[in-house]
């Protein structure tokens, strides 16, 4: 029987989740099984990992977590001895060509500027995110990397989001918009005002202004510019939202008199399917010479799996090496 070529290496950080580590462990399995092509390598507790180890994948032993609580600075000067810092250092060594990690969002930006280069020409890396809109895919960045509202940094957001879009083959020429409180060009913080003014004079991008929060899903950007903290708020919001309504729908459902049962099952699964935000786990952290996976904290065995699909596909594109193809066409400079 020939023998499964394996093409991706994924190491996941099973430590610092607030879900149960057996959601972990069962998310993991259900992607292997699956995607034989990829090696999965687990980074945790002994006891934790059995199962995995059971099923023949990859285990390293870690019994340290950098939890929520930990500030940077403890984080920066701790020795290497953490999930995230084993399996970041994986990756820069090359040992495995994608990491996931369920913990903590500042320790992961903090530890993967410290241990990957980042990608020539960039500032910092951001969180981006693929939603799907009425029309077409869509991304928004940042999404909590950067928590400041700088020009600088929200300028590099357009042309960092335009050659992510690029490199996931959306188009040749994305459309790109401001998150704002309306789209009128005098709403809105000044700084905002003056980087849609650049904007608007660049070429390698269809820049279409602003775009209200509500507007989102209406297929008008193909990228969504935002600072980290405004970022991260919408995505909560989002979650929320699609909590809220997928609980009024089940709720109708149930309470509904329909004669044909089936029916009703078939519009839950799908009820079920399009509004679980565990489908859609998993956000890029963009920038560094690697690709890294954050998923939610709360991830289940479903958003574990939606996270570890995501970085399958990011190898799969080569998104680092796309990006510095792309950020120097767009840089209009030779990054090196």
């Amino acid at each position: 029987m020939q023998k499964t070529i394996v093409v991706y290496r994924i190491g996941v950080d099973t430590l610092g989740s607030e879900s149960p580590s057996r959601l972990i462990v069962q998310g993991v399995l259900e992607f292997a099984r699956t995607n034989s092509a990829c090696e999965i390598l687990c980074i945790g507790r002994t006891h934790d990992l059995a199962p995995v180890r059971s099923n023949g994948l990859a285990v390293i032993e870690c019994e340290k977590a950098i939890n929520q609580h930990d500030s940077l600075v403890e984080i920066l000067r701790s020795e290497s001895s953490s999930s995230l810092h084993v399996g970041l250092n994986l990756l820069a060594e090359r040992e495995i060509d994608a990491f996931v990690s369920t913990g903590n969002t500042a320790a992961l930006m903090a530890l993967g500027r410290h241990t990957l280069p980042m990608l020539p020409g960039w500032i910092r890396p951001a969180i981006i995110k693929r939603f799907e809109s009425k029309k077409s895919p869509f991304w928004i960045l940042d999404l909590g990397a950067n928590i400041a509202r700088k020009r600088n940094l929200l300028l590099q957001f357009a042309y960092l989001g335009t050659a992510y879009a690029k490199s996931m083959h959306l188009t040749s020429k994305p459309r790109v918009a401001v998150l704002n409180i309306g789209a009128e060009a005098h709403k809105g913080p000044v700084v905002l005002r003056r980087v849609a003014v650049e904007l608007s004079r660049q070429r390698h991008f269809d820049f279409v202004g602003f775009i209200e929060a509500d507007l989102l899903f209406d297929g008008i950007a193909d990228v969504v510019v935002t600072d980290g903290f405004s970022g991260n708020i919408m995505l909560k919001s989002l979650e929320g939202a699609a909590k809220i309504t997928h609980h009024y729908i089940r709720e109708a459902l149930d309470k509904a008199a329909l004669s044909n049962h089936e029916l009703a099952e078939s519009i839950a699964r799908n009820v079920n399917s399009r509004l679980n935000s565990q489908s859609y786990n998993g956000a890029s952290l963009i920038g560094l010479d690697g690709v890294v996976i954050k998923s939610h904290g709360h991830a289940d065995n479903v958003g574990i799996e939606a996270a570890l699909k995501l970085a399958r596909d990011e190898v799969q594109a080569a998104i680092p090496k796309r990006l510095k193809m792309h950020f120097q066409e767009l840089a209009g400079t030779t990054l090196t």
